[in-house]
C-alpha cells in the first residue's frame, strides 16, 4: 500500500510541475565580461520536460558564432520537492568586441530576457602577463629580396593546461613557398608568471616582388572544467577558446641588377675536390672532379648548375647532380654536388679555368663572388707496354677478327653518328688507338717476324677465379664492377703489358667489336645522356679475347704488339 501511495505521489508531482501553464523559460551566462578570444556559455532553461520544442538560436548570429549546442531533460526529488527542467548549452564567440547583448530568445510560446555581457577587444601586443593564454608572431626581417629566406616563428604561450586536442593553423601564403624547420616546448617566466610554449618555426621563400601578406594564425583549444559534476547535467566542460596571431606584412624588393644567375644567401661556400691528383693524369685515365656548393638561406633546389667551361685535350662527362637540403634552428641550407668524370684525350700541360659564382650577401647587402681557382693540369701520355713483346700479345693481336672491320664514324648507324659527344669521342680515341695499333704491329710483322719466346703465363687459378668474378658482373650490367675487374683480369692475362685501363685493353687488343662494346658501357657510365649498353656482347668479346690469349701461349707463333708510345 505504501509503495502505490508513493507512486501516485510521483505521478502528482510529474504532472503539477510539468504543467505548461506553469513553464517558465530563463536564460543565463557564466561570465558576463570576457575577451574576444574566448567563448562564453549560455545557458537556457525550461521547467518542463512535456514537448518543449528547441528554442530559435537565430538571432544570436549577428554578434555571435554559435560554436556548439547540447540538450539535456531532468526530473528530480530532493527533500520532498519535485523539480523537471529541459536545458540547453550553447557555446557562443564573440565576433566583435565591446558591450554586446545576447537577445531575448524563444522557446516555444516562452521568451527569455536579454542579457548584457562585455567583451574586451583583443591586444595585438604579445608578451602581456595578465593574459592565459596568447599568440606570437616573429619574423627576422621586414624588408628582402625575391627567394630571400624568411624565418618565421609562431609561438602559443599558455598559463593554463588545455582539456582537449589544441590546433595551431599552418600558413598559407600567396606567391610563397613555405616550409616548417622545426617546432619545440619550453617553459618561459613573464612578469613572474609561468608559462608554457609551444613553439613552430618556417622558413619561407617569396616568389614574386611587392608586399608579402602573411595572415592571422588560427589556434584553438579548450580551457578549464572538470567535467565530474554531478548536480550539472552537461558537467563543467570548460571554455572554448580562439585566439588568432597578429598579421604581418613584408616588403619583397626584385633582384638587384646584374644579377644572373640571382643567389641571395647569408653564407656560400664553393668547393673543389678530386679524387687522384690533377696534375699528374694519364692520357685515357679518368679522375672524378666535384663540385660542392652550399649557401645558407636557400634549398638546394634553388641552387644554379655550375656549368664550368670545356677544356681543349679533356672531355667532361658530367653525372646527374645530387641536391639536399639540411634543416636548423637558424634556417635551411641547401647544397648542391656536381661530378665529372675528367678523361685527357693528349699529353701536356692544359690550363682549367676557374669556376666563378656571384652571389648576394643578405647579411652586408651586397655582392659577393665564390671562385675556384684556374689550375694546370699536367697529362702524362699513357702507360707504354713493356719493351719487350710477348708471344701471349702477340696471339691477342694476330688473331683473325671474327667481326667485320672498323666503320668510318660517317658511315654509323644514324643512332650513333646522331649519339651525344661522349659517345662520339669514345669512338674516336678507341678507334684511333686501334688503327694504329694494327699499323704497328704490320709494320713490325714485315721488318721482323721472328717471335720472341714465350713467357710464363698467369696463375691458371686465379685467371680463372677472377674472371669468372669479371663474368658475373658482366651479366648483371654493374658497368663500374666490369671496367674495375676487366683492368684487373687483363693485367693478370697480360703481366708484361702495363694495362691501366680498358682504352689499354681495347688498343692492344685490336679487335674493333671489342671496342666499340667498351665505347657503349663507358658511355652508359660516364655520358651526359646515358644509353643502354649490352652486356652480353661485351661479355662475348671478352671471352673472345680470353681464348686467343690462352691460344697464344700455347702457340707462340706470331710476334708481340709493340709498345703504342715508344719513350
Amino acid at each position: 500500500m505504501n509503495a502505490l501511495w508513493r507512486i501516485l505521489g510521483c505521478l502528482l508531482l510529474t504532472l503539477s510541475i510539468s504543467a505548461p501553464a506553469l513553464a517558465t523559460a530563463t536564460a543565463s551566462v557564466d561570465r558576463s565580461r570576457v575577451s574576444a578570444s574566448e567563448s562564453v556559455q549560455l545557458r537556457l532553461r525550461v521547467d518542463s520536460t512535456l514537448a518543449v520544442p528547441d528554442p530559435d538560436l537565430q538571432p544570436l548570429t549577428k554578434d555571435f558564432e554559435i560554436l556548439s549546442t547540447s540538450r539535456n531533460s531532468r526530473i528530480s526529488l530532493v527533500n520532498g520537492q519535485g523539480e523537471a527542467f529541459t536545458e540547453w548549452l550553447v557555446e557562443l564567440m564573440p565576433l566583435v568586441g565591446g558591450e554586446l547583448q545576447i537577445p531575448a530568445l524563444s522557446i516555444g510560446a516562452e521568451r527569455t530576457d536579454p542579457i548584457r555581457i562585455s567583451v574586451t577587444p583583443e591586444n595585438p601586443a604579445t608578451g602581456v602577463p595578465d593574459r592565459d593564454v596568447f599568440v606570437e608572431l616573429e619574423v627576422d626581417s621586414d624588408k628582402v629580396h625575391v627567394q630571400q629566406q624568411i624565418l618565421l616563428t609562431v609561438r602559443v604561450l599558455h598559463a593554463v593546461n588545455f582539456n582537449r586536442g589544441a590546433s595551431l593553423e599552418e600558413p598559407s601564403i600567396e606567391h610563397a613557398v613555405v616550409r616548417q624547420i622545426g617546432e619545440g616546448s619550453y617553459e618561459k617566466v613573464i612578469a613572474g608568471r609561468h608559462y608554457g610554449v609551444f613553439e613552430r618555426r618556417y622558413a619561407i621563400f617569396p616568389q614574386a616582388s611587392g608586399e608579402l601578406r602573411i595572415p592571422p594564425l588560427a589556434f584553438q583549444a579548450t580551457v578549464g572544467g572538470s567535467g565530474n559534476s554531478f548536480f550539472d547535467a552537461f558537467g563543467s566542460r570548460g571554455h572554448a577558446l580562439r585566439l588568432r596571431s597578429p598579421e604581418r606584412r613584408i616588403q619583397v624588393a626584385p633582384p638587384e641588377s646584374g644579377a644572373n644567375p640571382w643567389v641571395p644567401a647569408s653564407v656560400l661556400t664553393l668547393v673543389e675536390t678530386w679524387d687522384k691528383s690533377p696534375t699528374r693524369l694519364r692520357v685515357g685515365e679518368s679522375a672524378t672532379r666535384t663540385l660542392t656548393l652550399s649557401a645558407a638561406g636557400l634549398t638546394g633546389a634553388q641552387l644554379p648548375e655550375l656549368s664550368p667551361p670545356g677544356v681543349d685535350g679533356l672531355r667532361f662527362y658530367p653525372d646527374q647532380a645530387e641536391v639536399s637540403d639540411q634543416q636548423q634552428e637558424d634556417g635551411i641550407t641547401g647544397t648542391r654536388i656536381e661530378r665529372s668524370a675528367v678523361i685527357p684525350l693528349r699529353s701536356g700541360d692544359m690550363e682549367l679555368p676557374e669556376v666563378r659564382l656571384r652571389w648576394w650577401d643578405t647579411v652586408n647587402q651586397r655582392f659577393e663572388e665564390a671562385l675556384v681557382p684556374a689550375k694546370t693540369i699536367r697529362v702524362l701520355p699513357a702507360a707504354a707496354a713493356s719493351a719487350t713483346p710477348t708471344a701471349s700479345s702477340a696471339a691477342v693481336a694476330a688473331t683473325p677478327a671474327t667481326e667485320s672491320p672498323p666503320v668510318p664514324t660517317a658511315a654509323l648507324p644514324a643512332s650513333t653518328a646522331t649519339a651525344p659527344w661522349p659517345w662520339i669521342i669514345a669512338t674516336l680515341v678507341l678507334a684511333l688507338a686501334t688503327l694504329v695499333s694494327s699499323l704497328q704491329w704490320w709494320r713490325l710483322s714485315r721488318g721482323n717476324p721472328a717471335a720472341a719466346p714465350a713467357p710464363h703465363g698467369p696463375d691458371p687459378r686465379a685467371e680463372r677465379e677472377l674472371f669468372a668474378t669479371l663474368r658475373t658482373a658482366c651479366r648483371a650490367g654493374d658497368a663500374a664492377q666490369t671496367e674495375r675487374l676487366l683492368c684487373q683480369w687483363a693485367r693478370l692475362a697480360f703481366p708484361d703489358l702495363r694495362l691501366r685501363s680498358v682504352v689499354d685493353v681495347a688498343r692492344v687488343a685490336a679487335r674493333p667489336g671489342l671496342a666499340k662494346a667498351l665505347q657503349d658501357m663507358l658511355a652508359s657510365r660516364y655520358g651526359n645522356a646515358p644509353g643502354d649498353w649490352d652486356p652480353s656482347v661485351l661479355l662475348e668479346h671478352i671471352e673472345a679475347l680470353r681464348a686467343a690469349a690462352t691460344a697464344g701461349r700455347k702457340t707462340p707463333t706470331r710476334p708481340a704488339l709493340p709498345p703504342l708510345y715508344q719513350g
